[in-house]
């Protein structure tokens, strides 16, 4: 499980060093300005599983809005056969 440092940006800015260590242990560093998430500075390990992360998520396609020949293939799938 990923630690998360919350360090307002100020500090962030001026102790950035420091946290580019702290990183490679805690995982996530959460980064605020005035109590809010601004963004977060991720260690390499991080970084790579939200890279897969990105990788694997789906593209949402509307029937309506799906061209004719992914219609057609969709409409001649058979269940259990592996697409050509």
């Amino acid at each position: 499980m990923v630690q998360t440092i919350r360090v307002p940006a100020t500090e962030f800015a001026r102790k950035f060093t420091t946290f580019r260590e702290q990183v490679q242990s805690a995982g996530v560093i959460e980064v605020t300005a005035h109590n809010r998430t601004i963004g977060a500075f991720l260690s390499a390990t991080e970084l790579d599983h939200y890279r897969k992360m990105q990788r694997r998520e789906r593209e949402v396609i509307k029937v309506n809005e799906m061209d004719e020949d992914t219609m057609a293939s969709i409409m001649n799938a058979e269940y259990g056969k592996a697409s050509e």
